[in-house]
């Protein structure tokens, strides 16, 4: 009886767990839709000096798959003032579900996953979504 309540438990956690991500990707599709569109209305000057830059990896009608750069500037007045450190993450977008979901390299090769680490991964893409809204 003890291990049949213990198992009911881990069912609801795990359900709990997943549906908490799929708020997050929910959350993160919204919020970075709406990043893009504030980078787009501003003007042409402002896209062009805008830190994101993305790279379409797969785009079709449904589904985006992109890495996502940050680039950062130096302080002095050299000829070279940028540089970006190439990520280690692939951004899924499906635009027919409104989710955006992010996955390690390391994930998306081997196809192992943790929904503890989705969530961080997703959590941390959130977060940064918002600081850079914040700006």
């Amino acid at each position: 009886m003890y291990k049949a309540i213990s198992h009911k438990e881990k069912n609801k956690l795990k359900l709990l767990n997943f549906t908490h991500l799929m708020s997050i990707y929910e959350s993160n599709y919204h919020n970075f839709k709406s990043l893009l569109k504030r980078i787009k209305t501003n003007s042409i000057s402002s896209i062009e000096h805008s830190s994101i830059t993305i790279r379409d990896i797969h785009h079709d009608k449904h589904t985006r798959i992109f890495k996502l750069l940050h680039r950062f500037k130096y302080q002095n007045n050299e000829s070279m003032n940028t540089f970006s450190i190439k990520p280690h993450l692939i951004f899924y977008m499906y635009s027919d579900a409104k989710l955006l979901e992010v996955k390690s390299l390391k994930e998306n090769r081997a196809f192992e996953n943790c929904i503890q680490e989705k969530i961080r991964l997703n959590l941390d893409l959130f977060y940064w979504i918002k600081s850079y809204d914040n700006q």
